[in-house]
């Protein structure tokens, strides 16, 4: 097994180091702690903790490697899995790929077991909404470090996230305590108000004012609790903290968008004058909010005053091309004016943009699939049409059961004429637009996985991602692959199958991968991953000998014959005289039923010094060549080197037998009965070569004698049953033909004695089942004249 390259992974950490993106993350990774972003500002000159231990890890893996140790090799590249998993995680958040980022960070617990992989995972696992599991991996990460704050934030969101909002303010008591920053408090906050309770209320109260304390009170600050408030459905206290904000700084941002949000819920979604004062006074002091320009276009649309909802809407696609509700109303407005053309585009944007995420606002997607429906009906593309009208049926369908949705009855509107049909921004989209805690334009800042998890990147910052996503596959696939090099060295092939496998799925360009892989599998007996592997080495490199014959050798092990001898086939005299090869190749010809071909390579591999067990398999592959002579003569040849050697007798007499040698074939059995006796194959044939010389009395009694030992030795049974069925002894034959055809259901010879030995006896129903058995065997196969072979 190779080493890889040993400059590969130096190559892969100088282009991490140089490219200075190697971690998108926060900072302070190896001891996560939840921080305000603005109080860590970041700085070109800063190095991430988490990119330099990566690096450390590159640098020692490098070394340990060089240092020719297996055991320090694989010790120093699980450690440095385990970063860069962890880094790839990170990454899966930034890209809100949430269920992919809790499966590797699950997966480097395999190679470091540390309480931030467990507080990682669980936010990964609570963004997946898989609360049960967040909680499960933030008790364990507190189990191992109790004063970790970070961990009682995650758990008390995730506790919150069932609704369990006692033990949600409890866990974040515990991480304010340790932490009291303001989103920890804020997340506290908002679980003591949905507890609906007074004293939860007047907690949450409390909290605010701690807020307040620590960072002086601030319009932003009442924006927070306006919001908090209105999500708990307290409207009058939220329109009080929105006021208050306002108050303290009118040009607070989002502080007018959220009062005329509440002033809106206040009248059910109606529109009202003071709520689109606040809008336009929101968009006064910040024209390009996304929020606001949508909400007037909003409310707008809704009193069909469409040249105004267009150019909010215009405004606010502008701003944020992604989402998908200005398009969503631009088309629908197109279409209530009744210009299809316009609104067609419009809606399939808005469809392209929602993609799976049809529940996205109470599943208000459907509304394009009805319009859709309509414009493409009235142009005569009924088949696609019925596609958008099925569509919309299913959503209308699972509308109707979400019968905690408020505005169901909403989305059930059709067309684009009221304000029942118009749905506000939800929450998450809401938050997108204005996040609760405020951050830095940059989304790779030191800021919380949820925080990355929702931002909304720039074509450049997906092209950073890009690049550190290439650069930790490279990472891992050079490092999974030192990994299973040491394993392979240590010959724990089994183990070291998975990580090569592993390191084919991070980088299948790694130097000689498929060849490690497949010898592997090879060594473990997995061969059709051995073939998958090693045909791909072979394609690779096809002047590489061993490679070529240990791929032959695993296309035989799988019954591949005709791969095997093709496989085979290049080697030449040099896989024919081959110690494994020489046999294998003939033997996959000898299948194929190309018996001169076959006898070509196996007089080859003959030709050598062949061991005695060697020579015994070479002699039954001549009697299945049906060259008998040469069978007897490589049996007798391993006699002659020792001449008590087990076996060699009873293949050479099944040599004479398939010859019709009769008598040879006896004295072969004899010798063999002499060296081990009582043998029962010995003594079976030996009762079949009586039969072929009419001695019954004799092969009937060495028939019992098997029996006697063996009740389950198919063939003894048979033969002794259709000896005493030919006598006229029906009721002591039908026991032994019984036992035949139960102990061997494949033969139909069997099944046709047994029938006729029923209708003899007048059981014609048993005697018709075992007929219609025969035939259908018969059907299956051509006409068995049986033949002595070695009882299974």
């Amino acid at each position: 097994m190779r080493n890889p390259c040993s400059s590969a992974k130096a190559a892969v950490a100088a282009c991490v180091l140089a490219s200075a993106i190697v971690i998108l993350l926060p900072a302070d990774a190896q001891s996560p702690k939840q921080h305000s972003p603005a109080s860590h500002p970041r700085t070109e000159s800063q190095e991430n903790p988490a990119q330099a231990e990566l690096t450390k890890r590159i640098l020692a893996a490098d070394a340990a490697r060089n240092s020719g140790d297996p055991v320090a090799a694989a010790q120093a590249n699980k450690v440095l899995i385990a970063s860069a998993l962890r880094a790839m995680g990170r990454l899966r958040l930034i890209e809100s790929a949430y269920a992919q980022s809790a499966e590797v960070y699950r997966a480097s617990l395999d190679f470091e077991d540390v309480p931030e992989a467990h507080i990682e995972l669980a936010a990964s696992s609570l963004l997946a909404n898989r609360p049960d599991d967040a909680i499960l991996q933030a008790q364990q990460a507190l189990a191992a470090d109790p004063n970790n704050g970070q961990a009682y934030l995650i758990l008390g969101r995730a506790f919150s996230a069932k609704q369990e909002f006692v033990k949600a303010a409890d866990a974040l008591s515990q991480a304010a305590k340790i932490e009291p920053t303001i989103e920890t408090l804020y997340s506290l906050a908002i679980s003591w108000l949905s507890t609906n309770s007074p004293q939860g209320k007047q907690r949450a109260m409390a909290v605010f004012d701690q807020m307040k304390e620590m960072a002086g009170d601030s319009g932003s600050l009442h924006v927070l609790f306006g919001r908090a408030y209105r999500d708990a459905e307290m409207m009058p206290d939220a329109i009080r903290e929105l006021q208050r904000a306002i108050q303290l700084d009118p040009a607070t941002p989002h502080a007018h968008y959220f009062l005329g949000l509440a002033n809106l819920a206040l009248n059910d979604w109606k529109p009202t004058p003071l709520a689109e004062s606040e809008f336009e006074q929101e968009i006064r002091y910040y024209p390009k909010d996304f929020l606001a320009n949508y909400m007037l276009g909003f409310l707008a649309s809704s009193q069909r005053q469409y040249a105004v909802a267009d150019k909010y809407m215009k405004i606010a696609a502008e701003l944020d091309p992604k989402a998908v509700e200005p398009w969503l109303y631009m088309g629908l407005n197109a279409y209530a004016q009744g210009d299809a053309k316009t609104a067609e585009p419009l809606l399939r944007k808005a469809v392209e943009l929602t993609g799976t995420d049809e529940a996205r606002t109470n599943y208000q997607i459907r509304r394009a699939y009805v319009d859709l429906g309509r414009i493409l009906a009235n142009s005569g593309r009924e088949q696609e049409s019925d596609v958008f009208f099925a569509k919309a049926h299913a959503l209308q369908n699972k509308v109707m059961a979400d019968t905690q949705q408020k505005v169901t009855s909403m989305v059930l509107s059709e067309g684009a004429g009221s304000m029942a049909a118009m749905v506000p921004l939800d929450k998450r989209q809401e938050s997108q637009a204005a996040p609760l805690v405020p951050g830095g334009g940059d989304p790779f800042a030191q800021v919380d996985a949820s925080a990355m998890a929702h931002a909304n990147l720039t074509d450049s910052q997906r092209a950073v991602a890009k690049t550190q996503e290439d650069a930790l596959r490279l990472i891992l696939g050079q490092s999974f692959s030192d990994l299973a090099t040491s394993e392979a060295i240590q010959r724990n092939y089994a183990v070291a199958l998975t990580h090569y496998q592993e390191a084919e799925h991070w980088n299948p360009s790694i130097s000689d991968i498929s060849r490690n892989l497949g010898q592997c599998a090879f060594r473990v007996g997995n061969y059709p991953e051995a073939i998958r592997g090693l045909s791909r080495a072979v394609e690779e490199q096809p002047a590489q000998i061993p490679i070529r014959a240990m791929l032959g050798m695993a296309y035989f092990a799988s019954d591949k014959y005709a791969d095997a001898a093709n496989t085979f086939a290049p080697l030449g005299v040099a896989g024919m005289r081959d110690s494994t090869v020489g046999y294998a190749w003939a033997a996959s010809l000898a299948k194929l039923g190309n018996a001169k071909e076959a006898a070509d390579v196996l007089g080859q591999f003959e030709s050598g010094n062949l061991s005695n067990d060697t020579l015994l398999l070479v002699g039954q592959l001549w009697t299945e060549i049906a060259d008998y002579d040469r069978a007897v003569a490589s049996l007798h040849r391993a006699l002659q080197a020792d001449p008590s050697l087990p076996k060699a007798h009873y293949y050479a007499a099944l040599a004479y037998i398939r010859w019709e040698h009769w008598s040879d074939a006896r004295s072969e059995l004899q010798a063999e009965l002499a060296i081990r006796p009582g043998d029962l194959d010995a003594t079976y044939h030996l009762g079949f070569v009586d039969l072929q010389e009419s001695k019954i009395d004799d092969a009937a009694k060495l028939f019992e004698q098997v029996i006697a030992v063996n009740p389950e030795y198919a063939n003894a049974q048979y033969e002794l049953g259709k000896i005493l069925l030919d006598r006229g002894k029906l009721q002591e034959a039908v026991p032994h033909l019984e036992a035949a055809a139960r102990l061997s259901p494949e033969k139909d010879y069997v099944h046709y004695q047994l029938q006729a030995a029923y209708r003899k006896e007048s059981r014609t129903a048993d005697a018709d089942r075992e007929l219609a058995v025969y035939q259908e065997l018969k059907t299956k196969s051509r006409p068995h004249i049986p033949q002595p072979t070695q009882n299974p």
